[in-house]
């Protein structure tokens, strides 16, 4: 009895060491989850100022220009905090029978290569987390580049902020049925699917 008694209070006692650290792993588990509704920014809440700074875009997918064929995206896109979205710096690249490649399809900027502020987003679910935002950028030409880049149209895409810090977000592009009047990198498309990511550059973070 005396060996049975020993046995079950080191039991007792090897489970209230274990416990600590069984709790403090479902703490872990928790802030895992919960990073998608609170990611340390602020009080946690979403807003139009939840995307603000400049952020790498990278996207891939497919295009339809009567031939399908692979596009993908790659520079940088800088959010004002109020709704207007701007490109610094894109890349875009489309191949099917033929490669083609563009730089600075999306809103150039004017005169002097200063920002028009042409792109807009805005934030669709006020009070919900993740924040859920809609952007719209305009293709605009660059007579400048050598050759001319001829791009005409829009694109609209969703957005996905998993923290309310606004480091990073999923990005797809919604435009629904046919694309009308779409031009890109001088060839026009009339089906698009992409899908890709943000990263705020003064963020470490992996994506």
């Amino acid at each position: 009895m005396k060996i049975k008694r020993t046995w079950i209070a080191g039991l007792a006692l090897t489970l209230a060491a274990a416990s600590p650290a069984l709790a403090g792993h479902d703490h872990g588990w928790g802030h895992s989850t919960s990073s998608w509704s609170c990611h340390g920014g602020g009080d946690g809440s979403f807003s139009l100022s939840t995307l603000s700074g400049q952020y790498v875009f990278e996207a891939s997918g497919f295009a339809d220009d009567a031939k399908p064929g692979e596009i993908s995206v790659l520079g940088t896109l800088t959010f004002d905090g109020n709704g207007k979205v701007t490109n610094g710096n894109l890349i875009l690249t489309h191949a099917d029978s033929v490669q083609a490649s563009c730089a600075d399809s999306f809103d150039i900027g004017g005169a002097g290569g200063v920002p028009t502020g042409n792109g807009t987003y805005t934030f669709n679910n006020p009070g919900g987390s993740p924040g859920l935002f809609s952007m719209v950028l305009p293709l605009v030409p660059n007579p400048a580049a050598t050759p001319p880049v001829v791009n005409a149209g829009s694109l609209n895409f969703g957005i996905l902020v998993p923290g309310a810090d606004g480091k990073r977000g999923k990005v797809i592009e919604t435009d629904n049925g046919s694309l009308i009047g779409v031009t890109i990198c001088g060839t026009p498309i009339t089906a698009l699917d992409v899908k890709g990511s943000l990263k705020q550059l003064s963020w470490g973070g992996d994506d």
